[in-house]
């Protein structure tokens, strides 16, 4: 009987939550601030990597390159991110954004060892960077895009660690892959997490959903004081206690991986919180 009326609470929970809000078909205006906002960091990520004229004796004084091609790979990564910038250009056009006029300032490369640490904490960042933009979408198509290219980037730091450092999965992590909000990326510093010193200005960080406030833990995200859905803000805050935004370095622990987030995933929370509680 417990079972039955704690499935019963959690869908009248689920139901409250969808009673205000309609999940929009077509992606809209917010959408768009987000679209612009994931075009202005794919883009710096493109630029970057255009930037530096690479061929095989440039990568000739990495450690341990027998048997890795690095400059395939390299050439890789630059393919990569123009199909990234590719298929946030083709939500432009759905959601009539525009991509900002952005001047980048990039790292100095001195060789291919800072080539590839610089390279790592962009594409580190921008995995964190599209986890964190999928909690300020509020439809399907974009939600879908920025899961994808957060697990993309998550790839290519992954592989880009594994020749940097000799251990890149930690034993004793206690978090999930970073993610961050807008805002904290726009911050200036030299760790994963930060873009502000290359992007001078150009990117607005977009408004979380219903006029809420975006706070990222170790293990989830809470969306809090959102107006209308108040109710699957109290039942998110269940499911990561230990939520807390920050603008520290993080330290990137792996490839990407990713949960049903922002509004949409509001509901599936509040269902597991309402479960879990009772």
């Amino acid at each position: 009987m417990k079972t039955v009326l704690t499935f019963a609470n959690a869908l009248l929970v689920a139901s409250a939550v969808q009673a205000n809000f309609m999940c929009p078909v077509v992606p809209g205006s917010s959408d768009a601030v987000v679209v612009e906002f994931g075009l202005a960091v794919q883009t710096l990520l493109s630029e970057y990597y255009k930037s530096i004229p690479v061929n095989a004796s440039f990568f000739a004084t990495l450690p341990n390159n027998t048997g890795t091609d690095y400059l395939s790979n390299a050439m890789g990564l630059v393919q990569q991110a123009d199909l990234g910038v590719m298929s946030l250009q083709q939500l432009e056009v759905m959601t009539n954004a525009s991509m900002p006029s952005c001047k980048y300032t990039f790292p100095p490369v001195t060789d291919a060892m800072s080539f590839f640490m610089n390279a790592y904490q962009i594409e580190a960042t921008l995995c964190g960077t599209f986890i964190g933009l999928a909690d300020y979408v509020m439809s399907p198509q974009v939600a879908f895009l920025m899961a994808r290219l957060a697990a993309e980037h998550g790839i290519h730091a992954s592989y880009i660690g594994s020749h940097l450092k000799p251990q890149v999965f930690m034993s004793n992590s206690t978090s999930l892959t970073p993610a961050f909000t807008p805002q904290e990326v726009l911050n200036s510093g030299m760790g994963v997490g930060m873009l502000g010193q290359y992007m001078n200005g150009c990117a607005v960080a977009p408004v979380a959903p219903c006029s809420g406030m975006v706070s990222i833990g170790e293990l989830g995200a809470n969306l809090t004081n959102q107006g209308a859905n108040n109710v699957s803000s109290t039942a998110i805050s269940k499911l990561d206690p230990a939520s807390a935004s920050s603008t520290e370095p993080a330290t990137f622990t792996g490839a990407a991986q990713s949960s049903l987030k922002g509004v949409g995933g509001a509901m599936a929370g509040a269902v597991l919180a309402a479960v879990a509680i009772m």
